[in-house]
């Protein structure tokens, strides 16, 4: 039976480091996803790592990510094709993790069942992904096999705890016990995946593709003849891209004190293991360029934006926002100074600036050593450093 090609769902995986989040990611999609010898040498996951999966049903047993049923060896039929994130859960990566949530549906949190919660970063995480929209949630407590019935049921009243804490709807949230390393439960959480809703998406705007991340796919010693360009992965936010198509990346490359946009033409896109003509706001994909590989290597453009030349979003080096400080990590009486540094994100644009401006209403104007692109309204996130440490502080639209 034909696989899907276009997935009708991306979703990011969430949550403290080392509760589990890859593991998880391999037992879904078969595959590790960090990619890096240093994120394998480290044992956690420095940038996004994605793929896709297929879920499959067969009628007798249930859900699955096999083709063949592994029960009673049974053709299972292709239900639905998700995109999957895996966020860094390390907290000096917290900002790589807010530029996978902005272009995923849903979360999957993943909270270790022996240890306390909230881990520092599962708090923040949480927090993070409640501010950025009104999206899914589903809740894996996982490493169940390493506790006993007493703290598995402990550390899930600790959950439900949080939940009531930060004021989010727990019986709009699954909590589903797994064991990632083990396949225990796996195919709860995949029935679950299958019944979140489809969301809508914009396919008749100009195209706004975010750059996740960015690749030299030749190999060295690969002859002249048979190089090709720098490869973009990331997701397609709105619109359309097909092969052919002229593009720009915005904010570019710094050269000469200056930003200057990059031009380039798409003479592949690939979807998943697929070949395809043209890309839709459905999951991750990679988009092969013209571009010389030196310019894509080692993740170069991550962290910027494509689309058609002069149709992309205004660009700024000084932006104006009003914020509200995260009342579940912050007093909302603390106020962000002038000649402060802070750290913005805005789409999948990372830049920090300085304070320059205050008015009265927690409007700021922030003068920024890299641009950013937005609309009126777009959401901004704005981290501050506290005790030597960057945090999430608040939340504003751009104004």
């Amino acid at each position: 039976m034909d696989d899907i090609i276009y997935p009708d769902l991306s979703i990011i995986i969430l949550g403290h480091v080392d509760h589990g989040k890859t593991t998880l990611a391999k037992s879904l999609t078969g595959q590790w996803l960090s990619k890096h010898s240093e994120e394998i040498k480290r044992g956690l996951t420095i940038k996004l790592g994605y793929a896709d999966f297929t879920i499959y049903k067969c009628e007798e047993h249930g859900y699955f990510t096999e083709k063949i049923c592994p029960i009673c060896n049974k053709e299972n039929k292709p239900i639905r094709k998700i995109s999957i994130v895996d966020a860094p859960g390390h907290e000096s990566l917290l900002m790589v993790m807010l530029t996978g949530a902005a272009i995923v549906d849903a979360a999957i949190l993943v909270i270790a069942a022996n240890e306390p919660v909230p881990q520092p970063q599962t708090l923040e995480h949480l927090v993070a992904f409640k501010y950025l929209g009104n999206k899914p949630l589903i809740i894996v407590q996982n490493k169940i096999d390493l506790v006993t019935k007493e703290e598995a049921m402990k550390n899930y009243q600790e959950i439900l705890n949080l939940l009531d804490k930060l004021n989010i709807d727990k019986n709009k949230v699954k909590i589903i016990p797994i064991s990632a390393i083990n396949n225990v439960n796996i195919n709860y959480l995949l029935e679950e995946l299958v019944n979140l809703p489809k969301p809508e998406k914009d396919e008749n705007s100009d195209p706004i593709f975010l750059i996740s991340r960015s690749f030299d796919v030749n190999k060295p010693g690969t002859d002249i003849e048979k190089l090709v360009g720098g490869v973009l992965g990331g997701s397609l936010l709105k619109g359309k891209l097909k092969l052919n198509d002229e593009i720009e990346i915005r904010p570019g490359l710094f050269i000469n004190n200056k930003w200057i946009p990059i031009k380039t033409k798409i003479v592949s896109l690939k979807q998943g293991n697929h070949d395809i003509e043209e890309i839709l706001p459905r999951g991750t994909a990679g988009i092969g360029t013209t571009l010389d590989p030196s310019v894509t290597k080692d993740d170069t453009l991550a962290g910027q934006i494509a689309g058609y030349t002069n149709k992309l979003p205004p660009q700024y080096d000084e932006i104006k926002v009003k914020y509200d400080v995260i009342k579940e990590l912050f007093n909302e009486n603390e106020k962000i100074q002038k000649g402060e540094t802070v750290i913005v994100g805005l789409y999948n644009i990372i830049s920090d600036g300085i304070v320059k401006n205050i008015e009265k209403g927690n409007i700021i104007t922030i003068k920024l050593n890299k641009p950013v692109l937005g609309y009126k309204d777009d959401k901004v996130i704005i981290l501050r450093n506290i005790n030597k440490r960057w945090k999430i502080f608040a939340i504003g639209k751009l104004l």
